[in-house]
């Protein structure tokens, strides 16, 4: 049985570890960034229009990031040869 870990972020929203942030929210971001909104700035905007709670600084620096270098929009796969795992020990060290 594999355990879910529930985390809340700097601005209040929720995630779950390994679950990636929906296209159309990453493809929010990539609009707010075009329109030349600041990192920050999106961030905070989505906070007050999602009902979950916000999108970290981090979370939005690490997607436009990866948009600009690949032009990818849709996240990572996961799994592979070495798929990429949050144990349970990782998560608590973490906290």
């Amino acid at each position: 049985c594999q355990q879910i870990h529930i985390g809340v972020n700097q601005l209040g929203g929720l995630f779950v570890n390994g679950r990636p942030l929906p296209t159309c929210k990453r493809k929010r971001i990539i609009e707010l960034a075009a329109c030349g909104v600041r990192t920050s700035d999106i961030s905070r905007s989505l906070k007050v229009c999602l009902i979950r709670g916000g999108v970290s600084n981090g979370c939005v620096s690490k997607i436009l990031g990866r948009y600009y270098r690949t032009g990818a929009v849709e996240p990572k796969a996961v799994g592979g040869s070495k798929p990429r795992t949050a144990t349970p020990e990782v998560v608590a060290r973490i906290a």
